[in-house]
């Protein structure tokens, strides 16, 4: 999968967590501050390991700050 293609698709479940199909996401603004709340992250998380078939770890997740962190993690985790 292209990166850009693993992006958009990111951004798509971020702005599904955050029950806003139109968000401007800051990739490096803290995602609470755009307004991920702890039950957002869950589906957050849950929907990238429903589609790429991952096991996320709490250690994994707790380091997730910002949406190019969100990336990152899965960039890695794909490798």
């Amino acid at each position: 999968m292209e990166k850009q293609e693993l992006t958009d698709k990111l951004l798509a479940f971020l702005r599904r967590a955050l029950a806003n199909k139109d968000a401007q996401i800051d990739p490096e603004s803290p995602l609470v501050d755009q307004g991920l709340n702890s039950s957002g992250s869950l589906e957050l998380f849950t929907m990238i390991e429903d589609e790429w078939d991952l096991m996320l770890d709490e250690d994994d997740t707790d380091e997730v700050k910002t949406f190019n962190d969100v990336v990152a993690l899965v960039e890695k985790m794909l490798a």
